[in-house]
C-alpha cells in the first residue's frame, strides 16, 4: 500500500471509530442535536471518561471505539507483537478523539440527517 493509500485508509478509519462511537452514544444517550460534543467533552483528556459518560465499564470504550483501531492496525503492521499493536490502537483512539473535536459540527449535521 503506497504512502497515500494507508493515510487515506487510517483517515477513513477514524471516521468509522467516530461514526461508531456516535451510533452507540445515539442508543445510549439518544440522538441530541450536540452528541458528538457530548462525547468528545467527557473523552478529550482521557477516553476513559466515555466509560463515566456511558456508564458502561469501558465496554463502548474497548470493544466499539478502540476495538476498530486495533483492528486495522493489525492489518497495517502484522509485524507489531500484542503490546505494541495496543499501545498504537490507544494513539490511534486518542487521535481519533481529537479529530473528533474539530470536526463536531460536521459529525453532528451528519448524525441529525
Amino acid at each position: 500500500m503506497t504512502k497515500q493509500n494507508e493515510s487515506k485508509t487510517r483517515h477513513n478509519v477514524i471516521i468509522d471509530m467516530n461514526d461508531f462511537i456516535l451510533e452507540y452514544a445515539a442508543r445510549r444517550l439518544g440522538n441530541k442535536n450536540d452528541l458528538a460534543e457530548t462525547v468528545y467533552n467527557a473523552a478529550k483528556n482521557d477516553l476513559k471518561g466515555l466509560d463515566t459518560l456511558f456508564n458502561d465499564q469501558g465496554e463502548a470504550r474497548e470493544h466499539v471505539y478502540t476495538a476498530v483501531a486495533e483492528g486495522f492496525i493489525s492489518d497495517d503492521q502484522p509485524a507489531l507483537d500484542q503490546a505494541q499493536a495496543k499501545q498504537a490502537a490507544d494513539k490511534m483512539a486518542v487521535e481519533a478523539m481529537a479529530y473528533l473535536g474539530s470536526h463536531l459540527s460536521d459529525f453532528d449535521r451528519w448524525k441529525n440527517n
